[in-house]
C-alpha cells in the first residue's frame, strides 16, 4: 500500500531530527530522504528510520550526546554545500563554505566567505550584513527567508 503523505512526512520529521541529533551524516540524511520521497509502501519508511531513536518532543532533543550546543543555538551557522557545513545546500551554485551566520552584539550578522556566485540579502550583495526575522537570503541560486 502506497504510504500517505501524512506518513511519508512524518518519516522525513524523524530523518531530520536524527540528523539534526547528530545521529546520521549528511550523505546518509540526503539519501534516506530521496529515498523516503519516492517510497511505494509503508515498510520502506520505517527501514529508513528503524535505527533511529523514537523521538520525543521539547528542544533537548536537539542536543548532540555530548551535550554540547547546536551552532544555531552557540551563536555560529556555516552555510555551503560541505559537509562541513551545518546548514548544508545540495546546489552547485553554493560555494563550498559560502556563507556564515553569527551572533555580534546580540544581533544576527550574515557574513559573505569569499563565494564565487555572491550572498544577498533581500535582493542587495552583501559582505556582511545584519539580518532579521523576514528577511530573504540568497546564496547562488538557492533562497530562503529568516
Amino acid at each position: 500500500m502506497r504510504p500517505s503523505e501524512d506518513t511519508r512526512e512524518r518519516a522525513v520529521a524523524r530523518l531530520r531530527h536524527g540528523y539534526v541529533a547528530g545521529r546520521l551524516d549528511t550523505e546518509t540524511f540526503t539519501r534516506r530522504v530521496a529515498c523516503a520521497l519516492q517510497a511505494s509502501h509503508d515498510g520502506e519508511l520505517h527501514g529508513l528510520t528503524a535505527d533511529l531513536p523514537a523521538t520525543r518532543r521539547g528542544w533537548r532533543n536537539l542536543l548532540p550526546r555530548r551535550r554540547q550546543l547546536p551552532p544555531v543555538l552557540a551563536g555560529r551557522v556555516l552555510m555551503g554545500r560541505s559537509s562541513a557545513c551545518q546548514l548544508v545546500f545540495a546546489d552547485d551554485t553554493v560555494s563550498r563554505r559560502h556563507a556564515e551566520l553569527h551572533i555580534e552584539d546580540g544581533r544576527w550578522m550574515l557574513r559573505d566567505l569569499g563565494s564565487s556566485n555572491g550572498t544577498y540579502v533581500n535582493g542587495r550583495l552583501v559582505r556582511e550584513s545584519e539580518v532579521t526575522a523576514g528577511d530573504e537570503i540568497t546564496l547562488g541560486a538557492c533562497r530562503f527567508t529568516i
